[in-house]
């Protein structure tokens, strides 16, 4: 049976994903297993499992005003922590899966292709394109520039002034392992 570690794994998606039935074995290390800020964690971790798929779901979104407020944060986590992610995936020959966001868009049009241009609307979705960076030059990768949310829509204010698309957690658990073996 074939292994994938899911990084964030006491995180919100997580949690819908440990409910979906799979032919993979799942693993959901929380923060003190594996803690994509230190490198030497995380290869101790790799190690130990020997999976044939990580899912990166960890990292720093929200409130989005934290990317804001504390930049250091939101670098270390998104982009360093992501790079240290790949680095180790790189080392293992282990594929990859990124969740990224749609916010790396634009926002002006909607209904956004892998190629075209990219603007990020806020500090989020740029330290999210900087850990889109570090994964793409590690080519047994998949980048996912997805906007999810729990539902129903638990927030009281949300963006109006750009278009984007987004899909609620239990539909992108949904087909996620069809995509797993995909580029």
């Amino acid at each position: 049976m074939k292994k994938i570690i899911i990084t964030g794994g006491t995180g919100r998606f997580a949690s819908t994903l440990k409910k979906e039935k799979t032919k993979y074995k799942l693993f959901f290390p929380n923060k003190k297993k594996l803690n994509i800020e230190n490198f030497k964690t995380i290869k101790t971790y790799l190690k130990k499992i020997n999976p044939d798929f990580l899912i990166h779901l960890a990292g720093l979104s929200r409130p989005m005003s934290i990317h804001e407020m504390n930049i250091k944060k939101s670098i270390d986590l998104n982009i360093i922590g992501t790079a240290n992610i790949t680095k180790a995936c790189e080392e293992r020959n282990i594929k990859l899966i990124f969740f990224s966001t749609n916010y790396v868009y634009p926002g002006v049009k909607g209904n956004y292709k892998e190629n075209d241009s990219l603007l990020p609307v806020n500090s989020y979705a740029w330290s999210k394109l900087g850990g889109e960076a570090s994964v793409q030059l590690y080519k047994n990768s998949l980048i996912l520039r997805v906007c999810m949310t729990e539902k129903p829509f638990v927030h009281k204010v949300a963006f109006s002034n750009i278009k984007t698309s987004f899909t609620y957690h239990e539909n992108i658990a949904k087909i996620l392992f069809k995509l797993i073996n995909k580029k």
